[in-house]
């Protein structure tokens, strides 16, 4: 079912530009940027959404967004 498709939390791999506590994460090619909260880690960030995204699979790219400006980017290592 279409539920258990859905996440709210990410963990990338990655690289954050800017230090920044909110953006709009891109985690598929062509979807909406979802509001997140970002939490760095040792190796990347961790993205909770404040909204259940879909199809999330590990290997895709996460770009993370400040209105226009990229400000971290990575590839998706997990979803729950």
């Amino acid at each position: 079912p279409r539920g258990s498709l859905s996440s709210r939390r990410v963990e990338v791999r990655g690289r954050m530009y800017v230090p920044v506590e909110r953006v709009d994460a891109k985690l598929r090619y062509r979807s909406d940027a979802v509001p997140a909260r970002v939490e760095q880690t040792a190796d990347g960030f961790v993205l909770h959404l404040d909204q259940p995204a879909y199809a999330i699979a590990p290997g895709q790219t996460a770009a993370l967004y400040e209105g226009d400006a990229v400000v971290g980017a990575g590839v998706i290592e997990a979803a729950t």
